[in-house]
């Protein structure tokens, strides 16, 4: 009987699960009301601008969705689309197979790898402004540098590179590369980092040899990573404004226009603020379907192979 009491006294009070979830709803309604305030209505309001004709003074008149219609005919809003998806897709590319690439050379132990992974990874750390204003001077075609070295190779490599629509938005890319490879480095530095030694060591006993280990046992180990990482790098290259900017404005002519540059020149050169928000907006959009399929594609199926 005592015993039983006595279990009977330690049985937790009715309703206290019920108000311990009240306790985490009332921490949880600020931060969703901030969620909202933050970006919820930001978006709604663009999207409300979207459909106004505005000079961004007054009221607006209401046009309804002949924004977007314009877009679609709009040859330059096109180009500005394929040169940010180009950009994308180029960045994306070359910062993950270069930063996979020295990730694996890093890895391999090599003689200084502690001070290569910083001098690697020290331009992410750097303001693009800078980095974009010092690739430009070093690219103009009548006194940067890069010019003179190629002239003194052999005169015919020397050109306006950010002048030359051919090779302007392969530049801008390359320069973004270089920046930016650093941070896929060290992210898969760390994912190496996390494979059993032991799997190596044995892989080399059975005489497995370094390139086939790269191929059947580090970039399996870390395709998720290598998964997620690529689609950080491609949405962060949806958003490119700065080394366009900096560098060509668009320019020449406007070849090298992105998303970014058309909406603010739309907005802030010719005043068609709910033009430029409809690009936005269809940007916006597009990193949302990434997203959507990040969260809907690949990490279900990472659950179910680590499961």
């Amino acid at each position: 009987m005592n015993s039983a009491s006595h279990q009977t006294n330690r049985r937790p009070p009715l309703g206290g699960g019920l108000r311990s979830s009240w306790v985490w709803i009332l921490f949880a309604v600020p931060a969703v009301f901030l969620s909202a305030f933050l970006l919820l209505y930001p978006f709604l309001d663009s999207a409300r601008i979207s459909l106004l004709d505005w000079t961004g003074t007054g009221q607006g008149t209401f046009v309804g969705l002949e924004n977007y219609y314009d877009l679609v005919r709009d040859p330059i809003a096109r180009l500005a689309l394929r040169n940010t998806l180009v950009y994308s897709i180029g960045m994306t590319m070359g910062t993950v197979g270069i930063g996979g690439a020295i990730a694996l050379a890093i890895d391999r132990r090599i003689p200084g790898a502690s001070t290569f992974k910083f001098l690697v990874f020290l331009p992410v750390l750097l303001p693009i402004v800078f980095t974009s204003l010092v690739w430009a001077f070093f690219l103009d075609g009548n006194f940067g540098g890069i010019n003179d070295i190629l002239g003194w190779i052999h005169p015919s490599l020397s050109r306006p590179w950010l002048g030359d629509p051919a090779t302007v938005n392969l530049v801008i890319i390359l320069v973004s590369v270089l920046q930016f490879a650093g941070f896929p480095m060290v992210i898969l530095v760390a994912a190496l980092r996390d494979i059993p030694r032991d799997i190596h060591e044995a892989a080399t006993i059975d005489g497995v040899s370094p390139l086939q280990r790269v191929r059947h046992i580090s970039i399996p180990s870390i395709r998720d990573v290598i998964a997620t990482i690529t689609l950080i790098q491609f949405m962060f290259g949806f958003r490119v404004f700065d080394q366009v900017f900096v560098m060509t404005r668009g320019g020449p002519g406007r070849f090298s226009e992105v998303a970014a540059t058309f909406v603010w020149r739309e907005a802030f050169v010719n005043r068609r603020f709910g033009y430029a928000t409809a690009q936005a907006i269809v940007t916006s959009l597009v990193i949302a379907v990434l997203s959507m399929a990040y969260l809907t594609i690949i990490r279900p199926r990472r659950l179910e192979r680590s499961g």
